[in-house]
């Protein structure tokens, strides 16, 4: 009970106990009066803050972010390790006949063709007989060294390749590659030419950039283009992760629309 103002305090020989404050305000105690930069109120406005993290638990707080970048790099290096492995296998399914068989490429409409990697002898069919004149890599420099045409000898055909290299297996196209490659294949839609578009198996890295491509030119949304796909090239493979940028393109790609006068 606090006493009124003015009134007589307790007699000198009955000395009020004060209680021993806990353990958290002693330790609030020990903290040091530091500027907080982010509140709200005025400037004269204080807080009482702990102290700094020791290097130790700098180093603690910094743990996860070291994690995922060991994780991707132990993607990465699964990707190579299974590289050819599961190329062999695209190419088995490729020649079985049957239920079984799965065709190297498909084409998707007028201007868009899905596939597997073009192989060197692929070039002749791709650009005398489906007019193939870009080509859209979404494999890492490593997976089309020795089985496909650099960009210089795509050159010499005729043919402009566009590489926006992502991590196999797991690896998820950014935002950025996603509206440059779509910009790359309108630029040859209105010349009336083609473009092939590929990853190792042409089942998740390069279907999601066809599926990008089908939601800017008919506003549809990521399912409506995966399903458009599927219909055609049934083994194609798109990954949650990759769904979600789908998503953020669909959502960017509207916006912009709106805005346009």
């Amino acid at each position: 009970m606090v006493p009124a103002p003015g009134a007589p305090g307790p007699p000198a020989e009955c000395p009020v106990a004060r209680p021993r404050p806990p353990p958290c305000e002693r330790l609030s105690a020990q903290a040091s009066d530091t500027w907080d930069a982010s509140s709200p109120s005025s400037s004269s406005s204080f807080r009482l803050s702990a102290r700094p993290p020791t290097p130790e638990g700098s180093q603690r707080l910094q743990a996860p972010r070291g994690g995922m970048a060991a994780t991707a790099l132990l993607e990465a290096g699964l990707a190579r390790v299974l590289f050819y492995p599961t190329l062999l296998y695209t190419v088995f399914r490729g020649k079985m006949p049957g239920r079984v068989h799965r065709d190297w490429y498909h084409r998707i409409d007028s201007t868009v063709l899905l596939g597997a990697l073009p192989l060197r002898n692929m070039t002749g069919r791709l650009v005398h007989g489906e007019n193939v004149r870009g080509v859209i890599t979404m494999n890492e420099e490593y997976e089309t060294r020795f089985l496909c045409n650099s960009s210089k000898e795509w050159k010499q055909v005729g043919v402009e390749q566009l590489r926006l290299s992502t991590v196999d297996m797991t690896g998820v196209p950014t935002l950025a590659n996603l509206q440059r490659g779509v910009q790359f294949v309108l630029k040859y839609q209105s010349l009336g030419q083609c473009v092939y578009v590929h990853c190792k198996a042409g089942r998740s890295r390069s279907a999601t950039m066809v599926a990008a491509y089908l939601v800017q030119v008919h506003n549809w949304s990521p399912e409506e283009a995966i399903h458009f796909i599927s219909n055609i090239r049934s083994h194609i493979h798109v990954r949650p992760g990759q769904l979600q940028v789908l998503r953020e393109f669909h959502r960017v790609t509207g916006k912009a629309a709106q805005e346009t006068p």
